[in-house]
């Protein structure tokens, strides 16, 4: 049902100062979300560093001959 605009002065007032207050409890929530994806985001990008780490370690390792120590358990 949708609601009728208010006729009076009083009647605007209070439905203008609940807009308001259900906008500030609006914006405090997306405050509150921002700070959690950011959060999560910062997150993200410290797994990314660690995994490009390990890929680039990997990427090395595999351009080197095995250890003789390894060579010794094969033989």
């Amino acid at each position: 049902m949708p609601r009728t605009a208010p006729t009076s002065l009083h009647g605007r007032h209070q439905a203008l100062l609940l807009a308001l207050e259900q906008a500030e409890a609006e914006a405090s929530r997306l405050a509150v979300e921002e700070e959690r994806l950011a959060a999560q985001l910062k997150q993200a990008r410290e797994q990314v560093r660690y995994y490009e780490g390990l890929l680039a370690t990997l990427r090395q390792e595999w351009g080197k001959p095995p250890p003789l120590s390894d060579l010794r358990k094969l033989g």
